[in-house]
């Protein structure tokens, strides 16, 4: 067995070295990585590497294992077709883009600093699972109107008799001041934020896609007259973005939501165990449960937006992108590591 490594996933090297045949390359590169290499393989990788029967078929592959919560990037039915397990991260970073989406409302002053103001606010959250559900939880600590949008967790809590309300989409888009999208990707969410999605919208709310960038139909979101500010963390044709879009964002970087110290090593872990487990690598089967302390932490009874801002300076990152967007992946690649906050 041979395993083949993203070299751009931190917090991996050295650990597996010692026990299995190990191999690093750069995400655009597995394909030359599998082709050069014989036997059986197993795939560690991030979104920037998509495993399809073009880059399967005949491969030797027998596993595969992103850092990242979703999977889109991934042929599943292939997979499951031709035996190839595959591993994920799910919610490895759902605290760092909790944390971008109010650092980004904070930069364009959207987050009042009494509660009484913060009461009159409607948070909009569509798909209320790992990430969407901490999104939720801070908007309601902070004194914000919440509303959930997520059938599948709707009919889930509906069948264990759970409490937290949840909303129609029709509902969320009717009343909500900011719509943030936290949906995975896939038949069912690619182009979702439409343009009738848009029509129903309320006059002047704000826009948050930090999910993926193909939820959102980029020419629907260009025409609408009744949206507001618009934050973009994901977009589709990544690395090379709509730069009449990147003109219409009020806050813009480079799919960056999710890079956290703590959600990297949270994601990285999670592949380690995974792929411990497979191997029979017993050393590695607990690689990271004694997670870190976060370095911040954030007082809801203080100046929110001077806090979040001084955590994560997005407004930095935003006039990188601005100036140079043909540098996208470079800008991404080279991203220092921010470390998240505990309330």
């Amino acid at each position: 067995m041979k395993l083949i490594i993203d070299d751009a996933i931190p917090y991996i090297r050295g650990l597996f070295e010692s026990f299995v045949e190990t191999l690093y390359c750069k995400g655009g590169e597995f394909s030359s990585a599998i082709s050069s290499t014989v036997g059986d393989k197993i795939l560690i990788i991030r979104t920037r590497t998509k495993c399809n029967a073009h880059l399967l078929e005949g491969s030797g592959v027998k596993a595969i294992a992103t850092a990242t919560i979703g999977t889109d990037h991934i042929d599943i039915p292939y997979c499951n077709s031709h035996s190839i397990k595959v591993f994920s991260a799910p919610g490895c970073n759902s605290g760092a883009v909790m944390q971008y989406v109010f650092t980004s409302l904070a930069a364009l002053n959207l987050i009042p600093s009494t509660l009484s103001e913060r009461k009159k606010i409607t948070l909009g959250v569509i798909g209320a699972g790992h990430v969407g559900e901490k999104v939720a939880a801070l908007g309601e600590a902070m004194g914000l109107s919440v509303m959930r949008n997520d059938p599948p967790k709707e009919l889930e809590q509906r069948a264990c008799g759970g409490s937290i309300p949840y909303y129609s989409l029709d509902e969320v888009l009717e009343k909500s001041d900011i719509v943030t999208m936290h949906t995975p990707l896939d038949s069912t969410t690619k182009g979702m934020a439409s343009s009738v999605f848009f029509s129903q919208i309320k006059q002047g709310a704000t826009f948050i896609n930090c999910s993926r960038g193909e939820v959102l139909d980029e020419a629907a979101l260009l025409a609408s007259k009744r949206v507001g500010r618009v934050i973009l963390d994901v977009w589709c044709n990544e690395p090379v973005i709509n730069r009449e879009l990147l003109l219409r964002a009020d806050i813009a970087t480079p799919h960056i939501a999710g890079y956290s110290v703590e959600g990297k090593k949270n994601g990285t872990a999670a592949v380690v165990r995974s792929v411990a487990e497979l191997l029979g690598i017993r050393e590695l089967e607990k690689f990271g449960k004694e997670s870190e302390e976060t370095r911040h932490m954030l007082d809801l009874s203080g100046d929110i937006e001077k806090q979040l801002l001084s955590f994560f300076p997005i407004k930095e990152l935003d006039s990188l992108l601005r100036e140079t967007p043909e540098n996208f992946e470079k800008i991404r690649t080279e991203y220092i590591y921010r470390n998240e906050f505990k309330y």
